[in-house]
């Protein structure tokens, strides 16, 4: 993984005295690989997986299993609403015969949760949750397996039981994934990448740039930017401080929110995002008797026979290019591909980045009191439709 800045500050000097007395949870801890490959071997008849949770329990497995989709074994759905529509659709797609269901929560009292939980009782169920929670008294009581959630935030579990269970359901190489995510977790007390950003993007805010933009120029990636999202969203925009991260995929995002970010007021940061190498060599091809057609003004044969890679690379340079002319702050990330160690190393690289943005604007990295209330008002409501309030 490498990083490169244009039009922004230097990063201030990595000095340990940022960080907090004790290390956060997630980056010691390690899972019981013996128990996951237990339950994996208990369900492995089942073909298909469905995953309900929400948040941090659901986001870093959907980044696994949909980045790395290829190599699966199992097709995993992800059912993190109770929209009546998809469930009705899921449920005629996957039968209890052919789909293990894989239910995830911390806390046990995501209401929309249990509720879409309760569409699926005739399924094999296997129950992720806390010690003594509401599911966790559900499951013994309905006789389900359950898997220990550790006391660890969601968004921060992707290298625990929480999101390696999913993969390893799946047939994902999740012994690559884990390696590759310590390997950035061993940096975390001394200067690193994470840092490095993470500085750069606080001294951005400072200054007026309050928005983010990603623009990801590999397809499977993508699925890697809701946990990044939620990641930056929850740990350090707080207090009135904090930037929009939006990602996007390239080159569609050139197609309409890149006239934001050139045209629009001048308060956003491009953050580029691809890999090196892709796993498939394609070329562009087209019929000899199409050749002399001209194309912005040149003829197709110029087109003709040039990797599709190439070109995926050449979009990004020419957004990245113009915005490096334009003086828009920028950075280019790039991985070597699009595999399990490197996609281990990218989603450690986003746990840190958060941590040291927490740190950099002096709030909590582990709480999320914006999303509180509404929980709770929405679990009012429902008891009013009852009758109950």
């Amino acid at each position: 993984m490498n990083l490169d800045f244009y039009n922004c500050p230097q990063s201030e000097r990595f000095d340990t005295k940022i960080l907090p007395k004790e290390k956060p949870a997630f980056i010691d801890y390690r899972p019981d690989f013996a128990a996951m490959e237990a339950v994996v071997k208990e369900y492995e008849q089942y073909s298909n997986l469905l995953v309900i949770g929400h948040g941090g329990s659901v986001t870093s497995g959907y980044a696994f299993c949909n980045a790395l989709k290829s190599a699966a074994k199992k097709k995993a759905y992800f059912l993190s609403s109770v929209d009546p529509d998809y469930i009705t659709e899921l449920k005629s797609t996957l039968s209890p015969t052919d789909t293990l269901v894989l239910a995830i929560t911390k806390s046990g009292e995501n209401t929309t949760q249990i509720e879409a939980l309760s569409q699926f009782w005739e399924y094999p169920i296997v129950v992720v949750t806390g010690e003594g929670s509401s599911v966790e008294q559900v499951a013994q009581k309905l006789n389900l397996r359950v898997v220990r959630h550790p006391v660890i935030g969601g968004r921060f579990t992707a290298f625990t039981e929480v999101a390696l269970l999913p993969a390893l359901l799946c047939g994902i190489d999740i012994d690559s994934l884990f390696r590759g995510g310590k390997e950035i977790h061993a940096l975390y007390a001394q200067d690193n990448l994470a840092f490095k950003a993470a500085s750069v993007l606080w001294q951005l805010e400072q200054a007026g740039y309050v928005d983010v933009l990603g623009l990801v120029y590999s397809h499977y990636l993508c699925a890697v930017m809701p946990l990044a999202t939620q990641l930056c969203h929850e740990s350090f925009g707080k207090d009135g401080k904090g930037q929009t991260y939006l990602f996007a995929e390239g080159s569609e995002v050139q197609h309409h929110t890149t006239q934001r970010f050139f045209g629009g007021r001048k308060n956003i940061v491009g953050w580029f995002i691809d890999v090196h190498s892709f796993a498939h060599q394609l070329v562009t091809s087209y019929p000899t008797s199409v050749h002399s057609v001209p194309f912005r003004k040149q003829p197709l044969f110029d087109l003709n026979k040039i990797p599709l890679q190439e070109s995926q690379h050449a979009e990004l340079q020419g957004t990245l290019e113009d915005a490096r002319l334009t003086g828009i702050p920028s950075i280019h990330m790039q991985l070597t591909a699009v595999e399990p160690v490197e996609l281990g190393r990218l989603i450690a690289f986003w746990q840190l980045y958060v941590i040291y943005s927490s740190l950099f604007r002096r709030v909590n990295p582990f709480d999320q009191p914006g999303v509180e209330r509404g929980k709770q008002i929405s679990f009012d409501k429902r008891l009013a439709y009852k009758g109950i309030l």
